[in-house]
């Protein structure tokens, strides 16, 4: 637990509250500038009209410098409104900072859920990592995404998922931890970076339709002949039309409008797919610009955020500039959306050809560059997120990773998804290659916490990120975890057949030495009798063991207890959590003990809730 001292709560609420009345101050700004053009233009309309009621000459030149007031009224409240955005998302980035040191962030938005269940998939790792995901609570409310997502943009949140639900080489690993304590400490820049990608509203966009039109999309059919035909059809309509004024020649003002409607009919089809596919994307693509800006200004000293400086670097233009080209392109293009525009200069200009034309241009030359961009800025986001819990939580430790055999050791490890308040960290050392903890206890007792709170360490540490210990020393290891087994009416799968299913995939992951396996089995196969039980956890564990691999099985069945016996000298360890009868209820202190559980507690909690036990048990 922080202490007050030490605690980033109060700096975070004065900033919360500079940035509050800062919104306010933007929010005054806008209606008072949109009062005075309204102001403005109302003059102009009564100075339009005055001859009309006193017959006489009008002012016409003051028409000009109220229109001129208009248009610089128009640019200030423009940044009035840049300004409110960035205030509001500033203000969004400090509460939610509060809310999670308050233990309020259970309510925050973004829970992952779209990567929850076999949406983790979309975050670009395998179908492996699905039940891992569910069994530690990775993804959806309450979560761990929910508790770290700092992103605003597709790429950051992909990325934070990847990271969470798939391991990185070592080396990544720590460029990783070596880019998030930069980052912690400077919370300017990562506030710039929020204000940067944030919208006015606060969906994230989908960029999967950009990428693909910027990777994948058919090149336009001769290009060459449609820009010349972009620009020398209007210009010879434009002269058909000025030669029938002066000489009221027809043939050559008919030919000159079939030649253009040709032109628009025969490129209608193609021209309109490609308008669809950028029209949607203009928003993100100002968010990208404004994020990559920020990045580029940013000073960087650590490698990793030296590396995103590089991946963001082109030949002459910087990134930034580049996508905000595409975006000004698009922001044209939509100017066909106008019903006015789009009945008079738009075909007339053949406007949506020329611009398709230019956006197509843009993609020859820069499209297979975006994904880069993007997956960079994916990644500076995701250290944000990662920088952000160690800011707000400087009990956390970075954990000291290493290659080799599997080991993990940790003092005053806790569970990071319970409140900070109440949780209990206890001390553990899982051995070595082979080793087995074999934790056992009553209902209700940590034995789940506790599996999920090692789990979710190796999850932090494997992404980069501290871990809710004092210390922790681990090697790197794949996870492999059965605690929450689903079972499937529409599959026809049952909670047993499905759980074999599961350690079948841990047992063959466990073939797999590089790097070893620290697998998490949550009571192992409760599903059958206690006999068949016993015999198969303990050939389970046998083999486990002797694969090398690393693991904790926990039971509240005495006779699994024993399951250390059966294993060779040193390989298992016993410990246990107990609790406590008081009057009418169970307590439990959830501090971890030796060797296994010498009492059961079913029957007490039965008792506990009103249910009389003795009209139930057998005569």
């Amino acid at each position: 637990m922080t202490s007050v001292a030490e605690s980033p709560l109060p700096g975070l609420q004065a900033r919360l509250q500079d940035r509050e009345a800062a919104l306010a101050a933007a929010e005054r700004s806008v209606d008072r500038l949109g009062n005075l053009r309204l102001v403005l233009l109302a003059v102009a309309v009564l100075l339009i009209f005055l001859p009309l009621w006193t017959r006489g000459g009008g002012p016409w030149l003051a028409l000009i410098p109220l229109a001129a007031g208009f248009v610089i009224l128009g640019v200030k409240q423009d940044r009035a409104f840049d300004r409110r955005r960035r205030m509001a998302a500033a203000v969004r980035f400090y509460r939610e900072s509060v809310d999670r040191l308050e233990e309020r962030w259970r309510e925050l938005p973004d829970e992952g859920a779209d990567f929850a269940g076999p949406g983790v998939a979309s975050a670009g790792v395998g179908e492996g990592a699905v039940a891992t995901a569910q069994d530690l609570d990775l993804f959806g409310k309450a979560s761990l995404f929910q508790l770290l997502c700092r992103a605003a943009t597709a790429p950051g949140r992909r990325t934070l998922a990847r990271w969470l639900a798939g391991g990185a080489p070592l080396d990544t690993v720590v460029a990783r931890q070596a880019a998030v304590a930069e980052l912690a400490p400077n919370l300017d820049l990562r506030e710039s970076l929020v204000t940067a990608s944030a919208g006015e509203d606060h969906r994230v966009a989908d960029d999967s339709a950009l990428l693909e039109w910027a990777e994948r999309a058919p090149p336009l059919p001769v290009p060459g002949l449609l820009a010349v035909a972009g620009v020398a059809v209007p210009l010879f309509t434009a002269a058909a039309v000025v030669l029938y004024v002066l000489t009221e020649a027809g043939w050559p003002l008919a030919g000159a409008l079939l030649l253009h409607a040709a032109v628009i009919l025969g490129t209608r089809g193609m021209v309109e797919a490609r308008a669809q596919v950028l029209s949607g994307p203009e928003r993100v693509l100002m968010r990208y610009a404004r994020l990559i800006q920020a990045v580029e200004a940013a000073p960087a000293q650590a490698g990793l955020l030296n590396d995103i400086h590089q991946r963001l670097a082109t030949e002459g233009v910087p990134a930034a500039r580049q996508i905000a080209r595409l975006q000004s392109l698009v922001n044209l293009l939509d100017a066909r959306l106008n019903m006015f525009f789009a009945l008079s200069v738009g075909p007339a200009t053949l406007w949506e050809l020329n611009l398709v034309l230019r956006t197509e241009r843009w993609r020859r030359t820069t499209g297979p560059r975006l994904r880069g961009w993007l997956e960079a800025l994916g990644d500076i986001e995701a250290l944000a997120s990662l920088a952000a819990l160690a800011h707000e939580r400087p009990d956390y430790a970075m954990p000291e990773m290493f290659e080799g055999a599997p080991a993990f050791t940790a003092e005053g490890l806790s569970h990071p998804l319970i409140d900070r308040r109440k949780v209990v960290a206890n001390d553990l050392d899982l051995g070595g290659p082979g080793s087995v903890l074999i934790l056992s206890g009553s209902n209700m007792s940590g034995k789940s916490t506790l599996l999920r709170a090692v789990g979710l360490a190796v999850v932090l540490a494997e992404a980069g990120a501290p871990v809710p210990a004092r210390r922790l020393r681990l090697s790197r290891m794949r996870l492999a975890t059965s605690v929450r087994i689903v079972d499937s009416l529409a599959h026809g799968t049952s909670h047993f057949y499905a759980e074999l299913a599961r350690l079948k995939h841990i047992v063959d992951e466990a073939r797999v030495s590089d790097p070893p396996l620290l697998y998490l089995l949550d009571e192992m196969l409760h599903g059958t009798n206690s006999k068949e039980r016993y015999i198969g956890a303990v050939s389970v564990v046998r083999w486990l063991s002797l694969a090398g691999a690393m693991g904790i099985v926990t039971t509240h069945d005495l006779a699994l207890a024993k399951v250390a016996d059966t294993l060779p000298a040193g390989r298992a360890t016993n410990q246990h959590f107990c609790d406590e009868v008081l009057a009418d209820r169970i307590s439990f202190d959830y501090r971890l003990r030796e060797g296994p559980v010498q009492s059961t507690n079913a029957l007490r909690l039965m008792k506990a809730v009103g249910i009389d036990v003795e009209l139930v048990e057998p005569a």
